[in-house]
Parts: C-alpha cells; sequence; structure tokens
C-alpha cells in the first residue's frame, strides 16, 4: 500500500497487532540484528558486546522472539556512559540498552518507521532516510530568498531527557491503535527512565520517537506566515516580519508548555539573517552561508559515539570475557560471585583445604572408600561464606582453615533453613553496637526508622506487583486491589500512613494490613500448581510456602553476612523485636528486599516451570522438596542476587548482594547519626 501523507490526527490509525506480528518475526529480528551488528555499539548494562552476542546470536534471537510473543520479555538493564560533545562545553549522556534489547528495538523502529514516516512534515530533517543537514542548510537558503528574513533561534531546554512518557504515548496512540506494541514501547520508556521522562540517547527507537513527539510543532509552523526547519531538537523558525517573529517566539513556547517541554530562554532569540546566526554548525550571515566546525546535529555523531565506546571497552571486555568463562565454571561447581558465597548442596561431596584454599570433592565413580577428586580449589581470598547442605562433610582442616581466614561457615536443612553458623573472629564493632542500641531504645528515633523500613518495604511490594502486571491483560482484581492499598498506607509526599505512624506497632500493624491485601496479589499472579489462601510460615503448608521459607533463608544468611561485614550487631533492631536468638537487625534489613528475592522470585520460578509440583512430596509434617530441588532453587536465587540495580549513589550499576552491602552501611551510618537512612525500592 503506498504511504499517505498525513497532517494532524490519522483518519485511520496504524494497527497495533500488525505491527507487532512483525517485530516478532524471526526473520524480522534477524534483519534487526544484523543492523544492530553493522553499526558496532557498546555492550549495554548486561556487559554483552556485538563480538560476545554474535556467539549466540541465533539461540538468542529465537528465544527473544518467543519471549515477546508469550508475554515474558522484559528489557535488561541500560547502560549510562558520558561523552563529550563534538562542539566542546559538556558532556552527552548516552543511554545504552542491552544488545538482545537493541535487536527489539531495531525491529520495532524499522515496523513503525514507514508508517510513521508518512505523518512527518518536510521541515524535519534529522533521523529520517534520505535526509541531512545539507539539505537542511538549503532549505533555509531557499526561505530566505523567498523573503523569510526574521528568526527565531530556539532551543529547547534538555530534550531528549525531558520528553514524557505520558504525553508522548498520547501522542503515539493518534497515529498506532494501543495493543501490545505500545505496550512495550512503554515498557522500553520506563526501563531506561523509570522517573517517566526522558528517551535513551542510545536506543536506535528513540529518534522515531523524538521526531513523533514534535512533529506538531512541525504542522504549527508549516504555513505561510511562518516556516519551521527543525533538525531533533534544534530548530529555527523564520517569517517575512519582525512583529511575525515575535509572536511566533510566544506561539512556540506555549506549545511546548502543553508538552511538558520548555524553552531555554537563555539560549532561544529573535533575530534576523542580517545579524547573522548559527544553525547545525553553519553561520548565516546575510546571503552567505559558511560552515564552522563539525555538524552539531546530535543524530551527526551517535552511531560514531557509539561504537568509539565500543572501542574503549574492547580491552577491558577482553579482560572480563576470560575472568567470567572462569567464573561460569566455577558457578557449575558451587561458587557463587557478589557476596562470594561457596555453595556445597549435592549429597556426598566434602569441603577440605589444598594448598591454603578451600577444596570441594566428591568420591570417584567405581573407586575404592577413600578416593577423592576435586571439583574446585577457591582461595579464601575469594569467598565471604560457606553454605553447606545436608549429607555435606567439612574436614578439620576445612574448619581450622574458615577459623584461621576468618570464613563463616552456614550448615542448611534440606528446607533451606539455617542449622547451625560457625562464625569465627568477626570483629565486632562495640561503638557501632551502641549507636544500634541507642536508637533502639529511644521511641522517637526507633520510630523515625521503623517508618522508614515500613514505608520501603511497602513501596518495593507496589513496585513488584506493577513490574508484574506489564504484561497481563487482564489484571488480576486481587492485585490491583493490593496496589491500591498499598499507595493509599504509601500516599504523596509524605502523607500516606505509615509516614503518620504513632508508633512501632502502628506502623507495623500497617504493614500487616497491606500484607493482607500483597499476599492474595502475589497468589494471583502465580500458576494454578503455587497459589495460596494466605501465607503460612509453617514449613510444608503449602508448596508456595516451602519456595517462600527456602527464598528466606537464603536472604537471612545473605543480610546476616552484610550486617556483620558492616559492623551492626544482628541482634539490635528496631522494626523487629530485639531479643535473645533473634535477628532483629537482620530481619529489618530483609524488608526492603523481601520483593525481588522471595515473592518475585516464587512468581518468576513458577511461572516459568522451573519449580513444580512434582518437585514436591507430601509427608506428615507436610510437602517438602524432593532431592536435588534445592539446588534448583539455590541457583535461582544465586542468578537473582548476582542480577545487576542501580547502587545507592544511582551512578553505577551493582549486583544486588553488593546493594545489600551498601544498604547495611547506610544503616550503619543512620544509627551513627552520620546520614539520613534511605531504603532500597525495587524499580520498576
Amino acid at each position: 500500500m503506498p504511504a499517505v501523507k498525513t497532517r494532524g490526527p490519522r483518519s485511520v490509525l496504524v494497527e497495533d497487532a500488525r505491527i507487532f506480528d512483525t517485530v516478532t518475526r524471526e526473520a524480522k529480528l534477524r534483519e534487526a540484528w544484523e543492523k544492530v551488528r553493522d553499526n558496532a555499539g557498546a555492550g549495554g548494562g548486561d556487559g554483552v558486546t556485538i563480538a560476545r552476542f554474535q556467539a549466540v546470536a541465533n539461540v538468542a534471537i529465537a528465544r527473544l522472539a518467543e519471549r515477546l510473543v508469550d508475554g515474558t520479555y522484559h528489557p535488561g538493564p541500560v547502560r549510562a556512559v558520558d561523552v563529550p560533545k563534538r562542539s566542546g562545553g559538556g558532556v552527552r549522556r548516552l543511554s545504552i540498552p542491552c544488545v538482545i534489547d537493541r535487536v527489539a528495538q531495531t525491529a520495532m523502529a524499522q515496523a513503525l518507521g514507514p508508517p510513521l514516516e508518512a505523518e512527518f512534515e518536510d521541515a524535519s530533517f534529522a533521523y529520517r532516510p534520505g535526509r541531512s543537514v545539507d539539505q537542511a542548510v538549503r532549505r533555509l537558503q531557499l526561505l530566505h530568498a523567498q523573503g523569510y528574513q526574521h528568526v527565531v533561534d530556539a532551543d529547547i531546554e534538555g530534550y531528549f531527557d525531558a520528553i514524557p512518557h505520558d504525553g508522548l504515548l498520547a501522542r503515539l496512540g493518534q497515529s498506532m491503535s494501543e495493543g501490545r506494541s505500545t505496550d512495550l514501547i512503554a515498557l522500553w520508556l520506563t526501563a531506561a527512565a523509570p522517573m517517566g521522562r526522558g528517551l535513551a540517547q542510545g536506543s536506535p527507537l528513540s529518534p522515531l520517537l523524538a521526531n513523533l513527539y514534535l512533529d506538531r510543532l512541525d504542522e504549527a509552523f508549516s504555513r505561510a506566515t511562518a516556516r519551521i526547519v527543525r533538525f531533533a531538537d534544534d530548530f529555527v523558525i523564520l517569517t517575512r516580519g519582525a512583529e511575525d517573529a515575535e509572536a511566533a517566539a510566544a506561539q512556540v513556547a506555549a506549545l511546548l508548555s502543553e508538552q511538558g517541554l520548555r524553552l531555554n530562554r537563555q539560549k532561544t532569540r529573535v533575530t534576523d539573517f542580517d545579524r547573522s546566526f548559527r544553525f547545525l554548525g553553519h553561520l548565516f550571515a546575510r546571503s552567505l552561508v559558511m560552515k564552522q566546525g563539525p555538524d552539531e546535529a546530535p543524530d551527526a555523531d551517535m552511531n560514531a559515539l557509539l561504537a568509539g565506546v565500543a572501542r574503549r571497552d574492547a580491552e577491558a571486555v577482553q579482560a572480563l570475557d576470560a575472568a567470567r568463562l572462569e567464573e561460569t565454571d566455577q558457578i557449575a561447581r558451587g561458587f557463587s560471585p557478589g557476596l562470594r558465597t561457596l555453595f556445597v548442596l549435592e549429597p556426598g561431596r566434602r569441603l577440605t583445604v589444598r594448598n591454603q584454599a578451600f577444596s570441594v570433592e566428591e568420591p570417584m565413580p567405581h573407586a575404592g572408600v577413600g578416593d577423592w577428586r576435586e571439583l574446585i580449589a577457591i582461595p579464601h581470598q575469594r569467598i565471604d561464606r560457606i553454605d553447606l547442605g545436608p549429607e555435606v562433610e567439612i574436614d578439620a582442616l576445612a574448619l581450622d582453615h574458615a577459623a584461621d581466614t576468618a570464613t563463616p561457615v552456614t550448615w542448611m536443612s534440606g528446607h533451606g533453613a539455617t542449622r547451625a553458623v560457625f562464625a569465627p573472629n568477626l570483629a565486632p564493632r562495640a561503638g557501632r553496637h551502641l549507636a544500634q542500641a541507642a536508637v533502639a531504645l529511644a521511641p522517637e528515633r526507633r520510630l523515625e526508622l521503623a517508618r522508614i523500613l515500613v514505608d520501603g518495604r511497602l513501596r518495593s511490594q507496589r513496585n513488584l506487583l506493577r513490574k508484574l502486571l506489564r504484561n497481563r491483560d487482564p489484571a488480576p482484581a486481587a492485585a490491583t486491589r493490593a496496589i491500591a492499598v498499598l499507595s493509599r498506607y504509601i500516599g504523596h509526599g509524605g502523607r500516606g500512613h505509615v509516614a503518620h505512624a504513632k508508633d512501632v506497632s502502628t506502623a507495623m500493624g500497617y504493614e500487616g494490613d497491606a500484607a493482607a491485601a500483597y499476599w492474595p496479589a502475589v497468589s494471583s499472579l502465580c500458576s494454578p500448581d503455587f497459589r495460596f489462601s494466605a501465607r503460612r510460615r509453617k514449613q510444608g503448608a503449602a508448596a508456595a510456602d516451602v519456595v517462600l521459607n527456602f527464598l528466606a533463608w537464603m536472604l537471612h544468611r545473605d543480610i546476616s553476612s552484610v550486617v556483620s561485614q558492616a559492623g551492626l550487631h544482628p541482634g539490635f533492631g528496631v522494626l523487629h523485636a530485639v531479643s535473645d536468638r533473634h535477628d532483629a537487625c537482620v530481619y529489618d534489613l530483609m524488608e526492603e528486599f523481601r520483593a525481588p528475592m522471595i515473592e518475585g522470585l516464587l512468581v518468576y520460578l513458577a511461572n516459568r516451570r522451573i519449580i513444580t509440583a512434582e518437585m514436591f512430596v507430601a509427608e506428615e509434617r507436610g510437602l517438602r522438596l524432593v532431592s536435588g530441588a534445592g539446588a534448583s532453587l539455590v541457583r535461582a536465587y544465586q542468578t537473582r542476587a548476582g542480577a545487576l540495580v542501580a547502587s545507592r549513589t544511582g551512578q553505577h550499576r551493582v549486583t544486588y548482594r553488593r546493594r545489600m552491602l551498601e544498604q547495611a552501611h547506610a544503616l550503619a551510618a543512620h544509627v551513627e547519626a552520620r546520614a539520613n537512612y534511605k531504603p532500597f525500592e525495587l524499580p520498576f
């Protein structure tokens, strides 16, 4: 069908379902991958480079197509890189999606580009096939020759970072029907800029969306009295008279304000060709046009910038690849990075020492008693904790080495519970412990911190539900109801119930009320075999309870480790009561990580059938995991704990385990009155 030029809203919308069908075809994704590969850009937040992706491209693209269709796709972390502007004076923030996400976004841009191209005005020249800076310059010269002498030299304040997602999606809705394509675009927008504003400069879809959002501006100034020439967010408006120019300046400011954008008043001026002005790296003075330095158009060097980042990454990536190959092999043998936990779970294996390194061994098949072979040897400097499963041996050499190197050892039950802990020489910080105690004993300070912890827990719960509902249509009523309840307790700007809790018991009561809505929501999002009527912490009550308890013990051990590393006392808490044999501080710090590490992981494991009903057997005391199923949960938890999230400063990305350690140190700073505590909030 030939393209039809449009002005204003389309009479017939682009069919969302048709675009989605095109984008999710393997052939289309492979075509998109070829373009991503040829651009030779840098790796995204997952560290996977073009070269590394190419090695698994066939399998990865087939899996991407499946995940897009079945609704399990979710973009990976976006990498932020600052690069100097070519014109000097500051830096440009590039937000680089993962290679696999760029493949999907390129497919979307290729499918959606032609129908949107039919809407765009002749006045825009950036990011469009067959258009260039030179053509924009020639258009200016032509308009000047036609008598357009006066110029509004405009500048939008931080355009790419300022575009409001709601406004952009509303504008997209004027061109395309709603459906899975628009949901996918909304997901990419939120993943790159969760605060609801901004396009990722580095996403192959951003140029198309950036043009779309300013298309109505082009239409407003495509008449005889005022003409616009635009290259992305860099534009000038030309008029025949000075008064028309002043009116156009006021009009463009009003139009941009309606779109949630602002003119940079310091860089916007009304001038004319006699007084000269600069545009796209060219000086316009009367009838002369002189090029001055490199083009300043935003897309003139985007691919070159991304390729430059890739080249700078190359040397570091080579070293990282070698380390990851070694780490992958070690993970397969029981070693987990992050807080560097060595898991020895397979029955019959033993932990010993060889050459001052912890060694995991297993009996040699078809050999005599006492014949062992080594699976892995890890120096103690690379281990923060050792977790031993039931029916795993640890000899005296290993215990002595753990004592000498201050390496904690934990014994796990088959249900994941901690049976015993060997924690030598942890060098407790008496002053910090006293500071913790002082907070716990001072009602006002205890209440202040308790409110913060409950608020963090509820926010992560709400964000988890929102995240899980992205591809649910229709959304389960229990989930939408829970989000409303959680929002009421959280409130806005400190006006929620939790912020005004009069005491710790009241704050805990609010958490309990929210939980009464939250747990049915989690259940409604699980596959049928793992739904539950209520959360019961008694072991074996239901399959979901078994998994939740197992994962909770995993998180408990990780938080216990970071509490010790931060010099905190595990028993001095504020939200949970201080009592003997009760790790109140550990339970306090667990609250904000439960949503991603326990509840969210349960939903993921159940719905992806990584855990199934066949992994449980009924006994007199309830359900228990069959042999080997616990190892599957450990591997899943390890993967989640090694996933990347924003650091406390937001300047870089760290693993969940490293973020736990950051939170423990932040809690220490709070009790010592060095900084106010801000809880981890699960992004969505």
